[in-house]
């Protein structure tokens, strides 16, 4: 992406990894935010409380989701601990993030391969913008699905 660096730990040439916030200002991302709730209640518990002090905003949101690829076909999708707190079903057999991330039409598979982390492939070469802003938007939708199966009216 021009202007931002990659953060990729490993080195491995040709490979990028951006935290989300980082392309925040790019249009995809900025859009994709745009669409999101201000702030995302957490369904971590059934006391009010809880769901706010666990709540993540759209912009922690941000800080909290990687993407990663080398060849913009193939995605290394991860996020932080913050973010299971509005998507994590727990001991539910449905796994919401993925069929959420299956469920953008940019993605043609989606796969957990550990607990925080996705591998996705992708319709077309993408820039890391474009999926950046369909990982944001998977999980909204995947935090959607979660507060539904729990019935959980959500104030948005």
């Amino acid at each position: 992406m021009p202007d931002v660096e990659s953060e990729d730990p490993s080195g491995t040439p040709g490979y990028v990894t951006y935290r989300v916030d980082r392309l925040a200002g790019f249009p995809p991302v900025a859009e994709a935010i745009g669409r999101a709730p201000s702030e995302l209640l957490a369904i971590c518990s059934d006391d009010s409380v809880m769901r706010e002090a666990f709540a993540q905003t759209r912009e922690g949101l941000c800080r909290q989701l990687w993407v990663g690829t080398g060849d913009g076909l193939h995605w290394g999708l991860s996020f932080g601990d913050g973010v299971k707190f509005i998507v994590d079903a727990g001991d539910e057999p449905v796994d919401f993030l993925r069929d959420a991330l299956e469920a953008q039409p940019c993605v043609v598979s989606a796969e957990a391969f550990c607990d925080e982390n996705f591998r996705a492939e992708t319709t077309r070469v993408m820039r890391a913008d474009e999926m950046a802003a369909c990982w944001f938007d998977a999980i909204v939708a995947a935090h959607r699905e979660f507060a539904r199966r729990q019935s959980i009216d959500l104030p948005y």
